[in-house]
């Protein structure tokens, strides 16, 4: 598992670059390390290693796909967890798949982050009224009416895009120190 280890940190740290930098998560990033993780783990457990190796490609592909394809994720980030599930494979049981905890982890440090960034731009305001009329055209029904935003700061951190690579990048290596203590991703869940 030392390699498996190991590829998650360089790719994690890798995308934390390229995401921070560029706004992007390259193919030439996820797409060999998708198969670094393919061969490690047929290397390391033969068939039995790649069939578990192929089902966290796609458990991540599961999870991630309909993330998507409603705007929530971009591509780099489904392919950033579908590298992260098939270097470290399916869990056993699924629940306790490491590409499951570094996203879920990542979701809380993204989450955490863009409110940081909203008190930091005293947005937080403006945010909160878009989300309840977002909330309430979605519940009555009809076209949801935003609240007009002031010049400055507060439209600047609405539309500032976040590299949402980063956040995941440090979820996998949340998921990955908790392996290394506890002896899998997300510890509080019984096996």
């Amino acid at each position: 598992m030392a390699l498996a280890d190991a590829l998650i940190i360089a790719l994690s740290l890798t995308t934390m670059v390229t995401d921070s930098r560029w706004r992007r998560i390259p193919n030439w990033l996820t797409f060999p390390a998708m198969g670094l993780g393919l061969f490690i783990n047929a290397l390391e457990g033969g068939w039995d290693g790649l069939w578990r190796g192929i089902g966290g490609l796609f458990l991540a592909l599961s999870f991630t796909i309909p993330l998507f394809a409603l705007g929530f994720v971009k591509a780099g980030d489904v392919k950033l967890i579908a590298a992260f599930g098939s270097i470290k494979g399916i869990g056993a049981p699924p629940t306790q798949s490491f590409a499951l905890w570094a996203f879920l982890y990542g979701a809380l440090v993204g989450g955490l982050w863009a409110l940081a960034t909203l008190v930091q731009a005293r947005s937080l305001g403006v945010a909160w009224a878009r989300m309840r009329g977002m909330l309430t055209s979605f519940v009555v029904g009809g076209t949801p009416r935003m609240p007009a935003v002031s010049e400055g700061n507060e439209e600047n951190a609405l539309r500032q895009p976040m590299p949402y690579g980063v956040a995941l990048s440090l979820g996998a290596l949340m998921a990955l120190a908790c392996e290394w203590f506890w002896g899998q991703p997300f510890p509080l869940l019984s096996v």
